[in-house]
Protein backbone atom coordinates (compact mmCIF):
# COMPACT_ATOMS: atom_id res chain seq x y z
CA UNK A 1 0.00 0.00 0.00
CA UNK A 2 1.67 3.48 -0.89
CA UNK A 3 2.29 6.09 1.88
CA UNK A 4 0.42 8.82 0.13
CA UNK A 5 -1.80 11.22 2.18
CA UNK A 6 -5.47 10.76 1.89
CA UNK A 7 -8.75 13.30 2.84
CA UNK A 8 -10.08 11.33 5.27
CA UNK A 9 -12.95 14.37 6.41
CA UNK A 10 -13.36 17.66 6.06
CA UNK A 11 -14.37 19.94 8.92
CA UNK A 12 -14.98 23.22 10.38
CA UNK A 13 -11.50 24.23 12.09
CA UNK A 14 -12.71 23.38 15.51
CA UNK A 15 -14.09 19.87 14.85
CA UNK A 16 -10.45 19.43 12.70
CA UNK A 17 -8.47 20.14 15.25
CA UNK A 18 -10.33 18.52 17.83
CA UNK A 19 -10.03 15.12 15.53
CA UNK A 20 -6.54 15.63 14.89
CA UNK A 21 -5.58 15.40 18.77
CA UNK A 22 -7.78 12.41 19.18
CA UNK A 23 -5.95 10.53 16.03
CA UNK A 24 -2.72 11.46 17.26
CA UNK A 25 -3.24 10.12 21.14
CA UNK A 26 -4.07 7.03 18.50
CA UNK A 27 -0.66 6.92 17.63
CA UNK A 28 -1.98 8.35 13.50
CA UNK A 29 0.09 10.95 11.93
CA UNK A 30 -2.83 13.89 10.96
CA UNK A 31 -2.72 16.62 8.83
CA UNK A 32 -4.47 19.71 8.62
CA UNK A 33 -4.76 21.76 5.31
CA UNK A 34 -6.68 24.43 4.40
CA UNK A 35 -5.88 26.13 7.86
CA UNK A 36 -6.20 30.22 8.17
CA UNK A 37 -4.01 30.67 11.81
CA UNK A 38 -5.83 33.89 12.08
CA UNK A 39 -9.69 33.24 10.76
CA UNK A 40 -9.29 29.64 12.50
CA UNK A 41 -10.75 28.25 9.53
CA UNK A 42 -11.53 29.30 5.33
CA UNK A 43 -14.33 28.84 3.28
CA UNK A 44 -14.56 25.28 1.85
CA UNK A 45 -13.35 23.48 5.75
CA UNK A 46 -10.20 22.31 6.99
CA UNK A 47 -8.84 19.04 5.38
CA UNK A 48 -8.20 16.29 7.58
CA UNK A 49 -5.26 14.33 6.05
CA UNK A 50 -3.26 10.50 7.17
CA UNK A 51 -1.64 8.40 5.32
CA UNK A 52 -3.07 5.91 3.37
CA UNK A 53 -1.12 2.90 5.58
CA UNK A 54 -3.74 4.64 8.21
CA UNK A 55 -6.88 5.19 6.56
CA UNK A 56 -8.94 2.18 8.17
CA UNK A 57 -7.83 2.76 11.67
CA UNK A 58 -8.31 6.47 11.29
CA UNK A 59 -11.51 5.91 10.06
CA UNK A 60 -13.04 3.95 12.85
CA UNK A 61 -11.78 6.51 15.18
CA UNK A 62 -13.63 9.15 12.51
CA UNK A 63 -16.95 7.76 13.03
CA UNK A 64 -16.52 6.96 16.87
CA UNK A 65 -16.32 10.86 17.13
CA UNK A 66 -18.84 11.34 14.68
CA UNK A 67 -21.06 9.15 16.82
CA UNK A 68 -20.16 11.27 19.73
CA UNK A 69 -21.88 14.64 17.96
CA UNK A 70 -24.77 12.50 16.02
CA UNK A 71 -25.98 11.77 19.42
CA UNK A 72 -25.31 15.48 21.03
CA UNK A 73 -27.13 16.85 17.60
CA UNK A 74 -30.00 14.36 17.63
CA UNK A 75 -30.57 15.02 21.31
CA UNK A 76 -30.61 19.01 20.92
CA UNK A 77 -32.98 18.90 17.82
CA UNK A 78 -36.83 18.60 18.54
CA UNK A 79 -37.91 14.55 18.44
CA UNK A 80 -40.38 14.54 15.14
CA UNK A 81 -43.86 14.26 16.31
CA UNK A 82 -45.95 11.32 15.33
CA UNK A 83 -47.57 11.81 11.82
CA UNK A 84 -50.49 13.71 12.32
CA UNK A 85 -51.26 15.97 8.57
CA UNK A 86 -50.52 14.17 5.41
CA UNK A 87 -51.01 16.65 2.30
CA UNK A 88 -52.04 15.13 -1.39
CA UNK A 89 -51.89 17.57 -4.01
CA UNK A 90 -54.44 15.82 -6.71
CA UNK A 91 -55.60 17.21 -10.34
CA UNK A 92 -58.44 14.29 -10.72
CA UNK A 93 -56.26 11.79 -12.90
CA UNK A 94 -55.50 8.23 -11.98
CA UNK A 95 -52.13 9.02 -10.46
CA UNK A 96 -53.63 11.34 -8.03
CA UNK A 97 -56.51 8.58 -7.01
CA UNK A 98 -53.93 6.53 -6.40
CA UNK A 99 -51.78 8.45 -4.13
CA UNK A 100 -54.86 9.39 -2.28
CA UNK A 101 -55.29 5.31 -1.78
CA UNK A 102 -51.76 5.38 -0.65
CA UNK A 103 -52.33 8.62 1.84
CA UNK A 104 -55.27 6.35 3.15
CA UNK A 105 -53.97 3.55 4.10
CA UNK A 106 -51.22 5.60 6.32
CA UNK A 107 -53.48 7.91 7.64
CA UNK A 108 -55.83 4.47 8.78
CA UNK A 109 -52.96 2.94 10.84
CA UNK A 110 -51.99 6.55 12.13
CA UNK A 111 -54.77 7.98 12.83
CA UNK A 112 -53.74 11.02 11.34
CA UNK A 113 -56.17 13.71 8.96
CA UNK A 114 -55.52 13.85 4.88
CA UNK A 115 -55.80 17.00 3.48
CA UNK A 116 -56.54 16.97 -0.59
CA UNK A 117 -55.15 20.29 -1.90
CA UNK A 118 -55.85 21.32 -6.15
CA UNK A 119 -54.63 24.30 -7.60
CA UNK A 120 -56.53 25.50 -10.77
CA UNK A 121 -55.29 27.37 -13.54
CA UNK A 122 -54.97 31.46 -12.80
CA UNK A 123 -54.96 32.79 -16.58
CA UNK A 124 -51.96 35.12 -16.96
CA UNK A 125 -53.00 38.81 -17.54
CA UNK A 126 -50.54 40.74 -20.75
CA UNK A 127 -50.55 44.10 -21.08
CA UNK A 128 -53.74 45.08 -23.53
CA UNK A 129 -54.49 47.98 -25.64
CA UNK A 130 -56.18 50.98 -23.05
CA UNK A 131 -59.35 50.22 -25.64
CA UNK A 132 -59.48 46.80 -24.92
CA UNK A 133 -58.51 46.62 -21.28
CA UNK A 134 -62.69 46.89 -20.08
CA UNK A 135 -63.87 44.14 -22.93
CA UNK A 136 -60.90 41.82 -21.86
CA UNK A 137 -61.16 42.41 -18.12
CA UNK A 138 -64.93 41.32 -18.15
CA UNK A 139 -64.11 38.73 -20.59
CA UNK A 140 -61.29 37.16 -18.28
CA UNK A 141 -63.78 37.48 -14.90
CA UNK A 142 -65.49 35.43 -16.67
CA UNK A 143 -63.15 32.95 -17.97
CA UNK A 144 -61.91 32.78 -14.17
CA UNK A 145 -65.46 32.25 -12.79
CA UNK A 146 -66.17 29.57 -15.42
CA UNK A 147 -62.52 28.11 -14.52
CA UNK A 148 -63.58 28.17 -10.44
CA UNK A 149 -66.68 26.79 -11.07
CA UNK A 150 -65.81 23.70 -12.71
CA UNK A 151 -62.64 23.15 -10.75
CA UNK A 152 -65.26 23.33 -7.59
CA UNK A 153 -67.44 20.94 -8.89
CA UNK A 154 -64.52 18.22 -9.97
CA UNK A 155 -63.15 18.37 -6.40
CA UNK A 156 -66.51 17.91 -4.61
CA UNK A 157 -66.77 14.77 -6.75
CA UNK A 158 -63.13 13.49 -6.73
CA UNK A 159 -63.75 14.41 -2.73
CA UNK A 160 -67.02 12.28 -2.76
CA UNK A 161 -65.25 9.74 -4.50
CA UNK A 162 -62.46 8.96 -2.01
CA UNK A 163 -65.14 10.20 0.99
CA UNK A 164 -67.03 7.00 -0.15
CA UNK A 165 -64.53 4.25 -0.59
CA UNK A 166 -62.79 5.79 3.07
CA UNK A 167 -67.20 4.79 3.85
CA UNK A 168 -66.87 1.77 2.24
CA UNK A 169 -63.84 0.49 4.11
CA UNK A 170 -65.04 1.12 7.53
CA UNK A 171 -61.85 3.11 8.12
CA UNK A 172 -63.02 5.49 10.76
CA UNK A 173 -59.89 6.61 12.34
CA UNK A 174 -59.03 8.64 8.91
CA UNK A 175 -60.47 12.01 8.73
CA UNK A 176 -60.42 13.96 5.25
CA UNK A 177 -60.69 17.34 3.64
CA UNK A 178 -59.77 19.24 0.59
CA UNK A 179 -58.98 22.84 -0.31
CA UNK A 180 -59.69 24.82 -3.80
CA UNK A 181 -56.69 27.02 -4.66
CA UNK A 182 -55.84 29.44 -7.56
CA UNK A 183 -52.45 30.04 -8.89
CA UNK A 184 -49.12 28.06 -9.92
CA UNK A 185 -49.33 24.66 -9.19
CA UNK A 186 -45.95 23.95 -7.21
CA UNK A 187 -45.99 27.91 -6.27
CA UNK A 188 -49.23 27.11 -4.56
CA UNK A 189 -48.61 23.45 -3.22
CA UNK A 190 -45.06 24.43 -1.82
CA UNK A 191 -46.98 27.68 0.04
CA UNK A 192 -49.62 25.71 1.44
CA UNK A 193 -47.09 22.95 3.40
CA UNK A 194 -45.83 25.81 4.93
CA UNK A 195 -49.02 27.04 6.38
CA UNK A 196 -50.63 23.41 7.11
CA UNK A 197 -47.52 21.88 8.15
CA UNK A 198 -48.06 18.38 7.11
CA UNK A 199 -45.80 15.43 7.80
CA UNK A 200 -45.50 13.91 4.47
CA UNK A 201 -46.27 14.79 1.51
CA UNK A 202 -48.05 11.50 -1.02
CA UNK A 203 -48.20 13.05 -4.72
CA UNK A 204 -48.44 10.98 -8.06
CA UNK A 205 -45.28 10.68 -9.85
CA UNK A 206 -47.03 12.28 -13.05
CA UNK A 207 -49.81 14.16 -13.65
CA UNK A 208 -52.39 14.94 -16.59
CA UNK A 209 -50.44 17.27 -18.26
CA UNK A 210 -47.05 15.40 -17.96
CA UNK A 211 -45.74 13.74 -21.46
CA UNK A 212 -46.31 9.77 -21.95
CA UNK A 213 -42.61 9.32 -21.71
CA UNK A 214 -42.08 11.30 -18.19
CA UNK A 215 -41.09 9.37 -14.84
CA UNK A 216 -41.31 12.44 -12.45
CA UNK A 217 -43.64 14.80 -13.47
CA UNK A 218 -42.89 18.56 -13.62
CA UNK A 219 -44.83 19.39 -10.66
CA UNK A 220 -44.12 16.71 -8.65
CA UNK A 221 -40.34 17.39 -9.06
CA UNK A 222 -40.16 20.52 -8.11
CA UNK A 223 -42.32 19.76 -5.00
CA UNK A 224 -39.50 16.67 -4.03
CA UNK A 225 -36.79 19.58 -5.14
CA UNK A 226 -37.86 22.31 -2.74
CA UNK A 227 -40.74 20.77 -0.14
CA UNK A 228 -39.95 20.73 3.78
CA UNK A 229 -41.25 17.87 4.71
CA UNK A 230 -40.87 14.37 3.50
CA UNK A 231 -42.48 13.43 0.35
CA UNK A 232 -43.30 10.05 -0.78
CA UNK A 233 -44.14 9.95 -4.83
CA UNK A 234 -46.40 6.85 -6.25
CA UNK A 235 -45.36 6.20 -9.78
CA UNK A 236 -47.61 5.24 -12.73
CA UNK A 237 -47.57 1.76 -12.06
CA UNK A 238 -47.55 1.31 -8.56
CA UNK A 239 -50.76 -0.42 -7.20
CA UNK A 240 -52.00 0.57 -3.50
CA UNK A 241 -52.75 -3.58 -2.45
CA UNK A 242 -52.85 -2.28 1.64
CA UNK A 243 -49.91 -1.40 3.87
CA UNK A 244 -49.12 -4.12 5.55
CA UNK A 245 -44.92 -6.05 5.91
CA UNK A 246 -43.27 -3.37 4.16
CA UNK A 247 -39.78 -3.67 2.79
CA UNK A 248 -37.74 -0.58 2.47
CA UNK A 249 -34.89 0.15 0.88
CA UNK A 250 -32.89 3.28 2.45
CA UNK A 251 -30.17 3.98 -0.11
CA UNK A 252 -26.80 5.68 2.14
CA UNK A 253 -24.04 7.41 1.00
CA UNK A 254 -22.90 8.36 4.55
CA UNK A 255 -23.95 11.32 4.93
CA UNK A 256 -24.15 12.83 8.47
CA UNK A 257 -28.19 13.49 7.32
CA UNK A 258 -28.33 9.93 6.94
CA UNK A 259 -28.81 9.73 10.36
CA UNK A 260 -32.10 12.43 11.25
CA UNK A 261 -33.81 10.93 8.01
CA UNK A 262 -33.77 7.09 9.05
CA UNK A 263 -35.15 8.51 12.17
CA UNK A 264 -37.91 10.37 10.81
CA UNK A 265 -38.75 7.18 8.30
CA UNK A 266 -39.00 5.42 11.16
CA UNK A 267 -41.17 7.85 13.17
CA UNK A 268 -43.54 7.86 9.58
CA UNK A 269 -43.25 3.73 9.79
CA UNK A 270 -43.57 3.49 13.18
CA UNK A 271 -46.89 1.48 13.74
CA UNK A 272 -45.91 -0.61 10.42
CA UNK A 273 -44.23 -4.01 10.27
CA UNK A 274 -41.02 -3.34 8.19
CA UNK A 275 -37.83 -4.60 7.33
CA UNK A 276 -35.23 -2.21 6.61
CA UNK A 277 -32.40 -2.16 4.51
CA UNK A 278 -29.52 0.22 4.80
CA UNK A 279 -28.21 0.07 1.00
CA UNK A 280 -24.79 1.87 0.17
CA UNK A 281 -23.18 1.17 -3.90
CA UNK A 282 -19.65 0.91 -3.23
CA UNK A 283 -16.72 0.04 -5.46
CA UNK A 284 -13.68 -2.11 -5.22
CA UNK A 285 -11.47 0.63 -4.52
CA UNK A 286 -13.71 1.82 -1.48
CA UNK A 287 -15.49 -1.15 -0.52
CA UNK A 288 -12.73 -1.52 2.57
CA UNK A 289 -13.09 1.97 4.19
CA UNK A 290 -17.18 1.72 2.88
CA UNK A 291 -17.74 -1.15 5.69
CA UNK A 292 -16.37 0.80 8.02
CA UNK A 293 -18.67 3.68 7.89
CA UNK A 294 -21.33 0.69 7.02
CA UNK A 295 -20.48 -0.87 10.31
CA UNK A 296 -20.73 2.39 12.33
CA UNK A 297 -24.19 2.98 10.70
CA UNK A 298 -25.51 -0.49 11.36
CA UNK A 299 -24.29 0.29 15.05
CA UNK A 300 -25.71 3.35 15.50
CA UNK A 301 -29.53 1.47 13.82
CA UNK A 302 -28.95 -1.47 16.34
CA UNK A 303 -28.58 0.93 19.32
CA UNK A 304 -31.32 3.50 18.74
CA UNK A 305 -33.92 1.22 17.43
CA UNK A 306 -33.37 -2.50 18.83
CA UNK A 307 -36.97 -4.30 17.78
CA UNK A 308 -36.52 -2.95 14.66
CA UNK A 309 -35.93 -5.57 12.10
CA UNK A 310 -32.90 -4.57 9.45
CA UNK A 311 -29.68 -4.98 7.40
CA UNK A 312 -27.19 -3.24 6.67
CA UNK A 313 -25.69 -4.21 3.02
CA UNK A 314 -22.60 -3.12 0.62
CA UNK A 315 -23.08 -3.48 -3.20
CA UNK A 316 -19.73 -3.56 -5.01
CA UNK A 317 -21.01 -2.22 -7.91
CA UNK A 318 -19.56 0.58 -10.71
CA UNK A 319 -23.33 1.29 -12.05
CA UNK A 320 -24.86 2.75 -8.63
CA UNK A 321 -28.56 2.51 -10.83
CA UNK A 322 -27.81 -0.99 -11.76
CA UNK A 323 -26.38 -1.79 -8.19
CA UNK A 324 -29.96 -0.49 -6.68
CA UNK A 325 -32.10 -1.83 -9.39
CA UNK A 326 -31.01 -5.31 -8.77
CA UNK A 327 -31.27 -5.01 -4.75
CA UNK A 328 -35.21 -4.13 -5.35
CA UNK A 329 -35.58 -7.16 -7.37
CA UNK A 330 -33.56 -9.61 -5.08
CA UNK A 331 -35.20 -8.10 -1.93
CA UNK A 332 -39.33 -7.16 -3.55
CA UNK A 333 -38.59 -3.85 -2.05
CA UNK A 334 -41.95 -1.91 -1.58
CA UNK A 335 -40.64 1.54 -0.87
CA UNK A 336 -37.24 3.41 -1.99
CA UNK A 337 -36.06 5.81 0.10
CA UNK A 338 -32.85 8.31 0.16
CA UNK A 339 -31.80 12.27 1.08
CA UNK A 340 -31.68 14.55 -1.38
CA UNK A 341 -28.54 17.12 -1.08
CA UNK A 342 -26.17 18.57 -3.79
CA UNK A 343 -24.71 16.45 -6.10
CA UNK A 344 -26.58 12.97 -4.76
CA UNK A 345 -27.86 9.97 -6.33
CA UNK A 346 -31.76 12.18 -6.67
CA UNK A 347 -30.35 14.14 -9.37
CA UNK A 348 -29.20 10.92 -11.23
CA UNK A 349 -32.43 9.66 -11.08
CA UNK A 350 -33.95 12.08 -12.92
CA UNK A 351 -31.36 13.09 -15.00
CA UNK A 352 -32.64 13.05 -18.79
CA UNK A 353 -31.98 9.75 -20.23
CA UNK A 354 -31.80 7.78 -17.21
CA UNK A 355 -35.08 5.98 -17.46
CA UNK A 356 -34.10 3.18 -19.25
CA UNK A 357 -31.74 2.47 -16.18
CA UNK A 358 -34.80 2.78 -13.64
CA UNK A 359 -37.40 -0.07 -15.22
CA UNK A 360 -37.82 -0.55 -11.59
CA UNK A 361 -38.89 2.84 -10.56
CA UNK A 362 -42.10 2.27 -12.62
CA UNK A 363 -44.08 0.76 -9.67
CA UNK A 364 -41.65 1.22 -6.89
CA UNK A 365 -42.47 4.35 -4.40
CA UNK A 366 -40.15 6.94 -3.50
CA UNK A 367 -39.82 8.56 -0.08
CA UNK A 368 -37.32 11.62 0.22
CA UNK A 369 -36.24 13.55 2.80
CA UNK A 370 -34.24 16.65 2.66
CA UNK A 371 -30.74 16.84 4.03
CA UNK A 372 -30.79 19.46 7.09
CA UNK A 373 -28.63 22.56 5.95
Amino acid sequence: MSDKLITLVIHNYARAEILKSRLNAEGIDCYLKNVNLVHSAIPGGVKVLVHERDMEQALRIVEKVSEEYRQEDLESDQKPREVQRILVPVDFSEYSKNACHYAIGLAEKLEAEVKLLHVYYNPIVNSMPMTDTYYYQVNLDEIIRDIELRAKERMERFYQQIKDEIDQQGLQKVRIDYALIRGITHEEILVQSREYQPDVIIVGTRGKGDRPGDLIGGVTRKIIENADVPVLAIPEGSRYKGISNINIMYVTDFDQSDYQAIQKLMNIMSRFSIRLYCVHVSTPESNRWDQVKMESLQHHIQSEYPHQTFECDLIEEEDKLKGIEQFVHQHDIDILSLVTHKRNLLARLFAPGIEKKLLFHSNIPLLVFHAQQ
